[in-house]
């Protein structure tokens, strides 16, 4: 009997041949093996290390076997070997037929999720170009255009504003601003009632931010995860009415949005400031003046925000220079005592 499972086990697919009177039989040896039993040799090929031959054995049996349950069946396997072994390529291909052949499966919605997770794989792992069987270059595209393809198929699953979250962090991770701010805010847009519209916004802030290098460069990434942050702590009790996880994320990101909100505030001070320094080194007090009282309005508007919004020294260089000419101070909100910061 021993013998009998370990020449089994050892038989390669391409041995074996379905005969609908007598099930699988290996050629060389003529064993035969029911499709349950050949089912099984699969899932031993598969835990002995061997991936590409148990996938050969499931597809066998998917496109053989009348038995539509057993078939359904092997179909989801040959997709999760694929998966397991990191063959992201023939698992998106094997779970998307799978969904295409059996919408009504059981395992549909599972498949749809494996897919979109296959092609996100993909993407990370990256599909391999070359020329004459020699790798060269590893690329995300494919992985990436799978995914999006995916998204547009399955536009209403529970998880699709998760795994669109899940691009635009990939997107992220990589440095391709445009491109992850372009999937948060597809969750924004489409997918407002959705708990990951928190992490969504929180990304486009943090998103925005990553794009300012330093206070010399264009402001507008800063006013954008101004916005951002403002509009979050704004919809913050909103956001928490919004299915679970959401009260979670909000409460623990909200801290964190608030100290990123008034790292932005000072980023932005830093750069009125620099300009103020400009105008007087060129000899335009009047310029400078309109930045030194635009200086003043903004810790308004930053203090309705963030009441406790500390002083810094660009408010006392403004209400000095303003008040040695003669211009009225607008009003300032209190603010937390001065902690000797710029």
């Amino acid at each position: 009997m021993l013998t009998l499972a370990v020449s089994l086990l050892f038989s390669a697919p391409q041995d074996w041949v379905y005969k609908s009177d007598l099930g699988f039989v290996d050629l060389d040896t003529m064993q035969r093996r029911s499709p349950a039993e050949f089912f099984k040799h699969g899932e031993q090929l598969r835990q002995a290390g061997r991936p590409e031959e148990a996938a050969q054995v499931f597809t066998l049996i998917r496109e053989h076997v009348p038995d539509l349950a057993l078939r359904e069946a092997a179909h989801f396997e040959a997709a999760e070997t694929w998966f397991k072994a990191a063959s992201f390529d023939n698992a998106y291909r094997e779970y998307e037929t799978f969904v295409v052949r059996y919408p009504q499966s059981d395992r549909a919605t599972q498949a749809k999720r494996m897919e979109l997770s296959s092609a996100l794989a993909l993407a990370r792992a990256g599909r391999s170009t070359g020329v004459f069987g020699l790798s060269i270059a590893s690329s995300s595209k494919p992985g990436i255009e799978f995914l999006k393809a995916s998204l547009r198929r399955y536009p209403r699953e529970e998880f699709t504003a998760d795994f669109i979250q899940r691009l635009g962090k990939f997107h992220f991770e990589r440095g391709d601003w445009d491109a992850a701010a372009d999937q948060f805010q597809l969750i924004l847009d489409q997918y407002a009632d959705a708990p990951d519209a928190v992490l969504a916004l929180w990304m486009l802030g943090v998103t925005s931010e990553a794009r300012f290098s330093s206070v010399e460069y264009d402001i507008k990434p800063l006013k954008d995860a101004r916005r951002h942050y403002e509009r979050f702590l704004e919809e913050a009790e909103k956001m928490r009415r919004l299915p679970e996880p959401a009260r979670r994320w909000v409460d623990e990101i909200q801290g964190s949005v608030e100290k990123r909100l008034e790292r932005v505030y000072d980023l932005m001070l830093e750069k009125a400031r620099r300009t103020v320094k400009y105008y007087e080194w060129k000899g335009l007090p009047k310029a400078a003046l309109l930045y030194h009282k635009a200086i003043l309005k903004d810790l308004v508007s930053y203090r309705r925000v963030l009441p406790q919004f500390p002083r810094r020294e660009a408010e006392a260089d403004a209400r000095a220079a303003l008040q040695a000419a003669g211009v009225p101070l607008p009003a300032v909100s209190p603010a937390r005592p001065d902690e000797g910061k710029k």
